[in-house]
């Protein structure tokens, strides 16, 4: 399993430090020039704030504006991302690179400081959403496209020391920072269980997906117990959703899972409910 994770990450070219350190006087330059779109806060350590859970929903037909500052980490443990308990495998973070944020409601724009989306690791940046949307009510998860360059993998894996995760597939497999925003009508409290909480332990002990590894057709169970409401999204390694629809589940719930017609290698099975988010690797033979 750990020889599939590690081939599908690419191996990140060297050029990309040359290119980090070209970036640093333009990225001073946009720092300078933040009041263009959001000003950043260089006090703050957090990787989002504020923090997802906590973001305002966005209110129909009603202008809306929200500035959440970013704060790239130095390191990086990447351990519960691949299966190892956390603080065994912690990189340098060399750099990440945020091309897109995909999932915002019809009307809504973003804007990023610096504009180009890349940051060394330590680096403090901010974005900026605005507009006025009429979609429907509910609740809209987001995801961040791009990569984060890492360096430092310890000796004994085999594997080069530089590689480049593409940040799609490391937020859905980590459940590290699961972006969204609730759209709700004008007046109508802004209620916080209607966002999917973090990720659930007691949730991912009820799911099971066997067998795993199969040629492509998998069973799912989960022993819900109440009802539970949300989404399921599967997406290969490179975060694109290739499976995806709704849950309203009671009780048990019993369903196969056929990508017979998907390529071998990792995919990653993601259960985003009001109960919490659950995540898993499943495998193509």
């Amino acid at each position: 399993m750990l020889y599939n994770i590690f081939t599908a990450f690419k191996t990140k070219n060297y050029m990309n430090k040359i290119y980090a350190l070209l970036t640093v006087f333009s990225l001073s330059i946009s720092v300078t020039c933040s009041g263009i779109g959001c000003t950043i806060d260089l006090s703050n350590t957090l990787f989002f704030s504020p923090a997802p859970d906590s973001l305002p929903c966005i209110e129909r037909s009603v202008a809306f504006q929200q500035v959440v500052q970013i704060h790239v980490p130095q390191t990086f443990d990447v351990g519960p991302f691949i299966g190892f308990p956390a603080g065994l495998v912690i990189l340098t973070v060399d750099s990440m690179r945020i091309n897109s944020l995909s999932g915002l409601p019809t009307g809504l724009v973003y804007d990023l400081t610096p504009p180009n989306g890349f940051f060394l690791g330590g680096d403090n940046g901010c974005a900026i959403v605005t507009g006025t949307t009429t979609d429907p009510t509910g609740h809209y998860p987001l995801t961040t496209n791009g990569t984060i360059s890492l360096s430092g993998i310890p000796g004994g894996f085999g594997f080069p020391s530089d590689t480049t995760f593409d940040l799609a597939t490391v937020q859905a497999q980590s459940g590290m920072f699961q972006l969204a925003v609730d759209v709700i009508n004008q007046g109508d409290p802004c209620r916080p269980q209607t966002s999917i909480n973090g990720f659930s332990k007691q949730l991912n002990s009820l799911l099971q997906v066997y067998p795993n590894p199969s040629q492509g057709v998998f069973e799912l169970k989960l022993n819900a117990g109440g009802r539970i409401t949300g989404e399921m999204v599967i997406m290969d390694m490179t975060g694109r959703k290739i499976l995806g629809h709704s849950l309203d589940i009671m009780g048990t719930y019993n369903t196969t899972i056929n990508l017979s017609n998907q390529p071998k290698g990792l995919y990653t099975l993601q259960l985003r409910t009001t109960e919490g988010f659950v995540s898993k690797n499943i495998s193509i033979e």
